[in-house]
Order: C-alpha cells, then sequence, then structure tokens
C-alpha cells in the first residue's frame, strides 16, 4: 500500500538484470517502514517472471555465525540449483566451503590459513559460485536486515557488487538507515555502477486511513487518520500496532487504550496475556528473533508440551509466527523482540543470558561448534554474575571460529571482547596470546594500526612475564606494508629485542625472527644491518633444518639482494627455493622461485629465459591459486610484451593484471599498471589511459601529491612523462623537488630504473651536472638491463643504451657512440623490438653530432632503418624524432656540427638576447646558458657572439 512508485521502480530493474545488465538495489529507511514487505513483493514480481528469489536476513543478535546471511542464500539458492555440483565443476569447492557447512568436504588449498588472500579467494569463489547459478537461471537475492549483517558478510557483499558484469541477477539489500553500524560500507556501494537506491519514507495520510480501515474492518475519519499519521509518522508497523490497540479497545470489557509509543503497544498487548506466556515471550527474546521450542523450554525450566501450549498462545496473540518447521517460531517483526527486551530490567535480563548458555550446552551437547557465537554472546552478558573465565573461554572459542571461518573483523571483535570480558580473571599468559591472536585478525583485515597497537600490547606483557617467545611473535606478526614505516620499525625493535632473550641455539623461531629483523632493516633503509641479519637467518635455518624457516631466511636474504649487483645470488637462492619443493612439492615455493628467475632474465636482458621462467610459473600459480598468484604472472607477461615491442598485447596484460589485483585492494596494485603503460607510451605516444594511470592530467601538475611519497621513483615516473609530452615546465618542478641527485636514496631493486629516467629528465631539462653525476652512477653496471629486481614492473633497456644518451649530451660522443653500439647489438640479439629501433636512433643523432669520416653517411643509414623498424612497430614518437633527425641531415650535411639545443641557444644569441633572458626562455639555468655558448664557440672556431650571430645568418 502507497509503494507503487518503488515497485515500479524494482520491477524495471528486474526487467534490465534479466536483460544482462545486473542491479543491486540499496533499500534503506526506518525500521518497521515496509522493506521486507517491498522485498516481498519483489519476490512475487520475479516469481511471475519464472524467477527465484534467494533470501538471507542480517540477525540483530550478536550470535549468528559469519557471513549467516550468504550462508542462508546460497542454502536457499540450493533448493532449485544444485550448487554443491557447480562449485566442484568450476573448481571452486575449497573457497566457498564455509559458507555451506557440512555439505561440501575439507578444503586442501595451499594458502596460509586466514591469510587475506584465502578470504579474497573466497570472496571471488560466491561471485563466480553466483555467476555460474545466473547462467543457469536468472536469480533475485533478498539480503534483509543487512544493518545486522557482520562486516565480513558486508565486504563479501562489496566484492560482489564490483565484480559484477553482464549475470542475470538483481539483489536488493534492505537496511535500517538510523542505525550507522555498517552505513559507510552500504553507502559506498552507490559509487559503483550497477547500484541504485530507494529510501522508503512514511505513508501519507490518506493511505495511513486506508490502512486503518482494512484493519478495523471500518472506515476511520480524516482527523483521526492525520492524528495517528502525527503519532506514527506515517510508519505502517507503527499503524498496525496502533490499530491493534484500538481494536481490542473496543472489545468488551476492554478500557480506553491511549498508546504513546509502539513500546507502550506492545506492553499493552503484553498485560492481556498470561502471565506464563509473558514470561516465555521474554525468554525467546534473549535467544534471538527466530527460537527453537526445545531450547525455548530449556531456558525457561518448562516441558516442552507446556512451552509449545504458551507459544499457540503468543502466536494466536499475533506476536509469534510459525516459522520452518512445527518446532521453530518467529516474532513477527524484529521491533516486537526489541521492544519486549528492553523492557526487561537488567537482573533479569543477565539471568536469562545464563540460562540460554546452560541451555545451548546441554540442548546442543555433541555439537556446540555450530552454537559458538551464541554460547559467546549469552555468556558475555552473564559474566557480571561472577563467571568470568567461562565466558573468556567460549567468546575465545567463537574468536578462533571465526578466524578459521575467514570472518576476521568478527574474530577482532570476539577477541577484544574476551579480553574485555575477562578483566583481571585473564591470565598475563593468555592476554597476550589473545592479543597477538587479535592482532593477527586485524593485520588480516587490513587494519594495520589496529594491528600494531595488540603487538604494541602483546610485547608489554611478554617483557613483564620475561616470556622471548612471545616477544618473538609479536615481531613476526607486524608483517611489512607499503606506506606503514612505522610497523617495520616497531618489527625491527621487537624482533632485535626478542633476540637478545632468545636461545642463542638455532632454531625455526630465532631464524625467522632475525628474517624478519633483515626485512624491517631493508623497508627502512638500513641496508648493513638488513645484510648480516639475512646472512645469519641463513646460516640459523640451515642448521635447525626447517624448511618454513628457510623459506623465510630465503625471503629476507632476497629482498636484501635486490639491487642490481645481486643478479648473480638471487638465481641461486631461486635455485634453493627450488630445491626445497623438490622433496615435498609446495607450488607456493615454486612459484616464487621462478618469479625471482623471472627478475633475473629481465635484468640480464635474456628475454628468452624470462619467457621460459613465466610459462615454467603458470602452473605453480594455477594450483597456488587466488588474484595474487595471477596477478604476478600476468604482469610478467605484459613486461616481456613490452619488452618485445608487442605494445598492444602490452597495454592489453598491464589492464588485465590490473583488473586482477585491483579488487582486493593491494597497496601498490596501481603502480605496475602505471610503469608498464608509461614505458609503452614512451614508443607509442602517451594516451589517456597512460596519464591517468599515472596521475597526470591536460591541467598543470601539482608536485606536491608526488613528493610527498618520499619515493624516488614515484616522482621521476611522472616527471619522465611529463618530459615526454613537451610539458618541460611541469617535469622540471616535479625533478628539482628531488634535490641533488647526491641526495638520492632510490629502492635497491629500482637503481638502474631511477638513473636511467633521472638521465632521461636531465637531459630535457637540459642540466649538464646531473646528467654527468648519473652517468658515473650507472657505467658500473654496463652489461645489466634496467628493469626490478623485486617483480617485473618495466623492461628499459639495456645501461648502455642510457649511457649514450647521457655521452651524446655532454658532447662526449666517442664514448656515446661505443655504448650505443654495443645497445644496438644486444637489443639485436635479446629481440627487444623497441630499443632496438630507439637505439638506432640515438646511434645516428650521435654519429650525426661527431660528424668525423664516414660519420654522416652512417647515420643517415641507421636513422633510416631505426624509423622504418620504429614505424613498423607503431612507435610515432621514435619515428618523428627519426624524420628530423633525416630532414637534418638532408639540410644542413656535415658543416653543421652543433646539437638541436645548441641550435636553439644560437637563434637565441642572434636575436641579441642576453645569457640570463635565454635561461629563461628555455628553463635553463644561466650557467648552462654560457656552458653552450662556449661549446658553440669552439665548435664553430668562432671569438665572441657577434660571430655566432652571423654564422647563423649564413646558415639560413
Amino acid at each position: 500500500m502507497g509503494r507503487d512508485r518503488e515497485l515500479a521502480l524494482l520491477d524495471g530493474w528486474l526487467d534490465e538484470a534479466l536483460a544482462g545488465n545486473p542491479r543491486v538495489v540499496l533499500c534503506s529507511g526506518e525500521p518497521g517502514i515496509g522493506k521486507t514487505r517491498l522485498a516481498e513483493e519483489l519476490a512475487q514480481l520475479a516469481r511471475a517472471r519464472r524467477v527465484p528469489a534467494a533470501w538471507g536476513r542480517g540477525v540483530e543478535s550478536e550470535g549468528a555465525p559469519p557471513y549467516w546471511p550468504w550462508q542462508e542464500v546460497i542454502r536457499s539458492t540450493a533448493e532449485f540449483v544444485d550448487v554443491v555440483d557447480l562449485a566442484d565443476g568450476s573448481l571452486l569447492t575449497d573457497h566457498v566451503r564455509h559458507l555451506l557447512p557440512g555439505r561440501l568436504p575439507a578444503g586442501s588449498g595451499t594458502a596460509d590459513a586466514g591469510s587475506s588472500e584465502v578470504r579474497f579467494a573466497q570472496f571471488d569463489g560466491v561471485s563466480r559460485l553466483l555467476r555460474q547459478v545466473a547462467g543457469r537461471t536468472p536469480l533475485v537475492v533478498v539480503l534483509d536486515d543487512a544493518q545486522w549483517a557482520d562486516q565480513p558478510s558486508l565486504l563479501l557483499l562489496q566484492h560482489v557488487v564490483r565484480t559484477l558484469s553482464d549475470e542475470r541477477l538483481l539483489v536488493l539489500v534492505n537496511h535500517r538507515d538510523t542505525e550507522n553500524g555498517h552505513s559507510a560500507l552500504l553507502t559506498g556501494m552507490l559509487r559503483d555502477g550497477p547500484t541504485r537506491a530507494i529510501r522508503l519514507s512514511g505513508l501519507g495520510e490518506a493511505e495511513v486511513g486506508r490502512q486503518l480501515a482494512l484493519a478495523l474492518s471500518h472506515d476511520v475519519d480524516s482527523a483521526q487518520a492525520a492524528k495517528i499519521r502525527a503519532l506514527t509518522g506515517g510508519n505502517p508497523f507503527f499503524v498496525g500496532e496502533i490499530a491493534r490497540a484500538m481494536d481490542d479497545a473496543h472489545a468488551p470489557n476492554r478500557g480506553s487504550v491511549v498508546t504513546v509509543s509502539v513500546r507502550d503497544a506492545i506492553a499493552t498487548r503484553l498485560r492481556r496475556l498470561s502471565p506464563g506466556c509473558v514470561e516465555l515471550l521474554q525468554a525467546a527474546s534473549i535467544i534471538g528473533r527466530e527460537v527453537s521450542a526445545p531450547l525455548l523450554a530449556a531456558v525457561a525450566d518448562l516441558p516442552v508440551a507446556t512451552c509449545l501450549g504458551r507459544i499457540d498462545e503468543a502466536v494466536d496473540a499475533g506476536l509469534l509466527v510459525t516459522g520452518a518447521t512445527p518446532a521453530r517460531h518467529q516474532f513477527v517483526h524484529a521491533l516486537v523482540r526489541d521492544a519486549i527486551e528492553a523492557g526487561l530490567p537488567t537482573p533479569e535480563r543477565v539471568r536469562l543470558h545464563h540460562r540460554a548458555a546452560l541451555a545451548i550446552e546441554e540442548v546442543y551437547a555433541g555439537q556446540l561448534e555450530l552454537h559458538l557465537f551464541d554460547l559467546a554472546r549469552h555468556w558475555a552478558v552473564a559474566a557480571v554474575q561472577g563467571d568470568a573465565s567461562t565466558a573468556v573461554t567460549w567468546i575465545r572459542r567463537a574468536a578462533e571460529e571465526a578466524l578459521n571461518q575467514l570472518a576476521f573483523e568478527e574474530a577482532a571483535r570476539l577477541f577484544r571482547l574476551a579480553l574485555d570480558v575477562g578483566g583481571g580473571a585473564v591470565s598475563d599468559d593468555d592476554r597476550c596470546r589473545m592479543l597477538l591472536a587479535l592482532a593477527g585478525a586485524l593485520g588480516a583485515a587490513a587494519d594495520f594500526p589496529g594491528r600494531l597497537d595488540a603487538c604494541l600490547q602483546a610485547a608489554a606483557i611478554s617483557r613483564r612475564t620475561g616470556s622471548a617467545e612471545l616477544l618473538a611473535e609479536a615481531a613476526l606478526l607486524l608483517e611489512g606494508v607499503f606506506g606503514h614505516p612505522d610497523t617495520d620499525l616497531a618489527a625491527k625493535r621487537l624482533g632485535e629485542e626478542a633476540l637478545r632473550l632468545l636461545d642463542p641455539a638455532a632454531t625455526p623461531l630465532r631464524a625467522r625472527v632475525t628474517a624478519r629483523v633483515a626485512e624491517a632493516c631493508m623497508y627502512l633503509g638500513d641496508a648493513e644491518r638488513a645484510e648480516r641479519a639475512s646472512e645469519d637467518a641463513l646460516a640459523l635455518a640451515q642448521d635447525c633444518a626447517d624448511r618454513g624457516a628457510m623459506v623465510a631466511a630465503l625471503h629476507a636474504r632476497r629482498l636484501v639482494c635486490e639491487g642490481p649487483d645481486g643478479v648473480e645470488e638471487r638465481e641461486r637462492l631461486s635455485d634453493w627455493m627450488l630445491n626445497l619443493s623438490s622433496a615435498d612439492r609446495d607450488p607456493r615455493i615454486e612459484l616464487w622461485a621462478h618469479l625471482w628467475r623471472v627478475d633475473a632474465s629481465f635484468e640480464r636482458g635474456d628475454l628468452l629465459a624470462a619467457g621460459r621462467e613465466i610459462a615454467a610459473a603458470e602452473l605453480p600459480a594455477k594450483e597456488v591459486g587466488g588474484r595474487f598468484a595471477r596477478w604476478h604472472v600476468v604482469r610478467a607477461h605484459g613486461v616481456l610484451a613490452q619488452a618485445q615491442g608487442r605494445f598492444a598485447d602490452a597495454r592489453r596484460l598491464a589492464s588485465e593484471a590490473f583488473d586482477v589485483i585491483a579488487p582486493t585492494g593491494h597497496p601498490i596494485a596501481a603502480l605496475p599498471r602505471a610503469a608498464l603503460l608509461q614505458m609503452v607510451g614512451h614508443h607509442v605516444g602517451h594516451d589517456h589511459q597512460t596519464m591517468a594511470a599515472n596521475q597526470v592530467t591536460e591541467a598543470p601538475v601539482d608536485s606536491r601529491p608526488f613528493t610527498r611519497s618520499g619515493s624516488v621513483m614515484l616522482v621521476l615516473g611522472p616527471a619522465y612523462l611529463l618530459a615526454d609530452l613537451g610539458r618541460v615546465p611541469e617535469a622540471a618542478d616535479l625533478y628539482r623537488s628531488l634535490g641533488p641527485v647526491a641526495g638520492w636514496r632510490p629502492t635497491p631493486h629500482a637503481t638502474l630504473a631511477a638513473y636511467a629516467l633521472g638521465i632521461a629528465v636531465a637531459v630535457a631539462l637540459d642540466e649538464p651536472d646531473d646528467v654527468a653525476r648519473l652517468r658515473a652512477l650507472m657505467a658500473g653496471h654496463r652489461g645489466r638491463h634496467v628493469a626490478s629486481g623485486a617483480g617485473a614492473v618495466a623492461y628499459t633497456g639495456p645501461v648502455e643504451l642510457w649511457l649514450g644518451i647521457a655521452g651524446r649530451h655532454l658532447g662526449l660522443y666517442d664514448e656515446a657512440a661505443a655504448d650505443l653500439e654495443e645497445a644496438v647489438r644486444t637489443c639485436a640479439i635479446n629481440g627487444a623490438k623497441g630499443y632496438h629501433a630507439e637505439a638506432l636512433h640515438e646511434l645516428a643523432a650521435t654519429l650525426a653530432a661527431r660528424a668525423e669520416g664516414r660519420d654522416l653517411a652512417r647515420a643517415r643509414s641507421l636513422v633510416a632503418d631505426a624509423a622504418r623498424r620504429a614505424t613498423e612497430l607503431g612507435m610515432a614518437l621514435v619515428a618523428s624524432r627519426s624524420a628530423q633527425l633525416i630532414q637534418q641531415l638532408t639540410d644542413e650535411g656535415p658543416s653543421n656540427p652543433l646539437t638541436p639545443r645548441e641550435h636553439e641557444v644560437a637563434e637565441l644569441v642572434t636575436k641579441g638576447l642576453t645569457s640570463r633572458e635565454i635561461a629563461g626562455r628555455l628553463y635553463l639555468s644561466e650557467r648552462t646558458v654560457q656552458n653552450h655558448v662556449q661549446h658553440i664557440l669552439t665548435k664553430l672556431d668562432l671569438s665572441n657572439r657577434s660571430q655566432i650571430a652571423v654564422w647563423v645568418t649564413m646558415q639560413k
């Protein structure tokens, strides 16, 4: 009644969903406003189109298992589709088994239990399962009372929404907008494409009048309807309660009823029931919205038969309705249960919770695992009577089960509850262990500040009790996270403290802590301490012969050796990893070994070897499963495509890799895509996608967001892109924000990339001093190629290419030519087609500038080859530059020894500009301009600036 507009909207969105345009509808409103009734109408509309509806409901009490609404949805879906068969046929069994307890076999996944990666695989599994279901039959999913759902359930909903594509699926999410527990999560979904919103408000006076007339079986005058509309706000449930009270007031021997609130209305109805029925309803309100007769009888300490009789009285009074079986009943509305529970005095509420806890232990003995969360809820309230230790035991068990079910946020809530309820009754050892478990749950939920706080609290207790082992566990839980240096600082401090207290003998724990200290030191820039710690970790792991400790030590050592000088050792470490996996094969270990080899192959410039290792990584990545493993492999394929000049493939794979990892919220998900697209754009031109990925727009770039990152590469990358685009002043602002080259501290794995991009930008800005410094830093790495030592990001050609570019700019033509000859030869051999064309162009430009002997003739030949190759590859920028060089060689011949920049300076000298004025025009320093003038005078064998003007005029 009064919801025609909303029903029409739902009807239209259902049609869109059936056409393959999935829709998610967020329906909000106050309690009793009619959200559930509207969902029932939607289900009828769907049924008329032969579309089934699957329901799941949030439970107002905190005793429901994690993911309860989704368990109900999948259980409901199983009534019309064989979801077990679908899950098995789609290889999803391991990922969704927690949501079908008892119906799927135990999992055999290889990822770490309780990790965020495993949870993401579960979320992805549910999305894929829904897609499979929608492939067989269109589907409506109703998530009712979402405000009461646990946070993991809503995070799963968020993932489902973000992965929808063309499923024939409509999801209706009902939630109260008067409760703000999850409002940010729900409203955040409105930004997603398939999401729509409906907000239900109160009925108008006319609709209220019609509802009253139907309930009372007689017309109601408009004044009375207006009065009740004002009293209830047009809330249909409240109107119904008032109507019931009015009807009762007209019954024989009833006095006048004046109702000022719905709670009063329900209290009035309770007074008309027998005392036994009221006591039963009070006990039921403690159990929850739905109750079973045996459990309710045990809580009320009544025979089941007596209990059933009183239940019938409550059903007749319209307060309870029969559930799925005769032994199960539920309150007619959650507001009824809320009102009855709210009316209980605190002592009685505590007593009933205690009775409920004991009754569950009695009624469900032998299957308490299914009721841990209800036990935790009841014991948490009953603990006030003094039995805190029992309460802590049950709450802790529920928290551990939530962790097992990958409901990390719920686990964290329960661990915190156990700590609060236990108070002084919890021993230091138990409190420390619960804090560590809390830290693990918070870390898996990506609450890194919360994890750090829990670890520091646990560390303080472990110091007080002298437990080096628990202190070590606190350090190990603080895994490094990009953008959270405080985590690494704490891990280093706690780890070093634990190592001083642990037994000096080689143990797996000591090896793992030492490895974690090495990683923390590396992330904090203390390479010397990291070097020593990683060596110690390897030695300890070898001595204790523990595979887990050895894997941790190898990872730490690989991190320490991620720079360009560590290629050979990283190759040995990868061999070591493969040997670890050979005896008892572990695909995770095997995957890492091949990925490390991929990095080393790119750094050696061996693209064929890189391809072989990527192919070898495919099988273990598939066995490991999940998006992280797939991301690594797809990303590597993209870098190989870019290196080989398959630019369209590289762009496609960059986007594919990003699409794989982005839904996980990984902190660096966007960086590899930005880097790869930028290197592709350098050769074929920068498009909107490349600019957006690198946070560069058509508007002038503000350097501050980039410089705040503290990362050399996060500044140089955009500066290089801007220089490529010809936006030199903006590139200059970014580049100069880094300060002197001597103060740069790039991460070791990005060292060569920082030098290469630095050279490119310094050349564009005509900063010869910086070019010279960067060239000197890079010179010791001849024979290497510019690629990351910590995961494939982009391939940037041989070191000699960048040395040659720098040498030519400095006028070191002989050295530049030698380096570029080697770059041409290397790229011709390894198949780096794009860099082969670029190296040919740079060599031709260098020979043209040197102009000795047959240099010009060879330059013409080389640049013609470069132009041809660049054109074939679609390298518009290189082809354009080569065409300009061809024109220059044709027009100027051997009589013109000046570089393009020197030509610009000479032209401005001819116009009578001073060195300072030229510097302002070309965005150069005055000293640089003076150096250019001196080079021009030397090359042309002239004595003064006037002669330069004469020479330029003669050339024209």
